[in-house]
């Protein structure tokens, strides 16, 4: 999601958009989304974190283990390795097991680093543990790709999609959002989105919306896939490092990621937070501000709604009245009558924080 990277998603545009656009117009356009969901991400975390009197305990660490510079040279030499045999173009098995013999020939070099013969059998042993739930969410991915392929359903999405996009936008996106999901359960983000910008690119600059927000929409969702239930990789991985229950580790990513489903959403409607206009060109300064302050806005109240945190712990009726402020914020046009909806929505979330703080100060 974040330039100046992307993945190889950013490149696949530069093929695909019609019109045309560069490279440095997808980052730029890229970079202001990235950067509210990674923002949602560290509130619902410290929010949290706050709810549950979460501490770091790193006091009690320097205190209890003396610091080994040397394991975080060995972490910094497994991540550059690792970067740089992808750069150089070794495929990502190679450049993983490269990586790898780099790190067992440098943790040599320390006496608490090293690795003998059965610490390398237990990392082994522990791999193979981890591995049992990606290889059954893989076999699950194998029946849901059958299922799309066998009925034809991607041949016959574009002309559904269409006709109910002329008479309500946000339908189609819904539909278009669904289908991408779906299929990114089973094939990697840049790949979902080559399939679906595949599939439906002819039909986006039919949608009435700019080219560029329908395929960073698309692409968001292929992401978005890795964390919804009950197909979720990335959940299965972080379920098995952290040794935690399966489930409960996929619907925690769920909840937590749940700004990333109302953002495409979000620039959708107002492409401002693509630094764009209305009909594609570049937008001004001060639509771009506003659109910013009332997302950031709602991103807020949507991460106090989730943890059910602001300031103190929020009781439910709170967390409905902020849940529904963010996605008024979040989800709705600026400009013209639904500004005033949006004005509302602050006024209510201002005076939901105030509420419950003096609620805190009370106590």
């Amino acid at each position: 999601l974040m330039p100046p990277i992307m993945g190889a998603g950013a490149y696949m545009m530069l093929e695909l958009i019609e019109p045309p656009v560069t490279y440095l117009q997808i980052i730029k356009a890229a970079l202001i989304p990235a950067l509210l969901y990674y923002t949602a991400l560290l509130l619902i975390v410290h929010f949290q974190a706050k709810k549950i009197g979460a501490s770091s305990g790193v006091t009690e660490q320097k205190e209890t283990q003396p610091l080994n510079n040397f394991k975080g040279v060995l972490f910094f030499a497994a991540f550059t390795t690792l970067i740089l045999f992808l750069v150089i173009g070794y495929t990502p098995f190679r450049a993983v097991s490269l990586s790898l013999i780099l790190v067992l020939i440098l943790s040599f070099f320390h006496k608490e680093t090293r690795i003998g013969i059965r610490g390398v059998l237990s990392s082994l042993q522990n791999a193979a543990h981890g591995g049992i739930s990606l290889i059954a969410a893989a076999s699950c991915v194998g029946v849901i790709l059958g299922v799309v392929t066998l009925t034809g359903i991607g041949a016959k999405l574009p002309g559904v999609i269409l006709p109910l996009a002329q008479d309500n936008l946000i339908l189609a996106l819904i539909l278009l959002m669904v289908s991408t999901i779906v299929l990114g359960m089973g094939l990697p983000s840049a790949v979902c989105y080559l399939l679906m910008a595949t599939l439906v690119g002819p039909i986006l600059s039919d949608l009435g919306i700019v080219p560029l927000a329908a395929h960073l929409f698309i692409f968001y969702f292929g992401m978005m896939s890795m964390v919804t239930p009950p197909v979720a990789l990335a959940a299965y991985t972080a379920a098995a490092i952290a040794g935690s229950r399966i489930m409960p580790s996929v619907f925690a990513a769920f909840r937590f990621a749940l700004i990333g489903f109302a953002l495409p959403y979000a620039f959708v409607l107002r492409p401002e937070l693509l630094l764009l206009s209305a009909d594609g060109s570049a937008a001004e300064f001060i639509p771009i501000m506003i659109n910013i302050l009332i997302t950031l806005t709602g991103i807020v109240a949507l991460a106090a709604a989730i943890t059910g945190f602001w300031f103190t712990k929020v009781v439910l009726w709170m967390r409905i009245v902020l849940l529904v402020t963010a996605l008024v914020l979040v989800l709705t046009k600026s400009g013209g009558a639904l500004i005033w909806l949006q004005v509302l929505g602050v006024l209510v979330f201002i005076s939901a924080g105030l509420l419950n703080r003096r609620v805190r100060v009370a106590t």
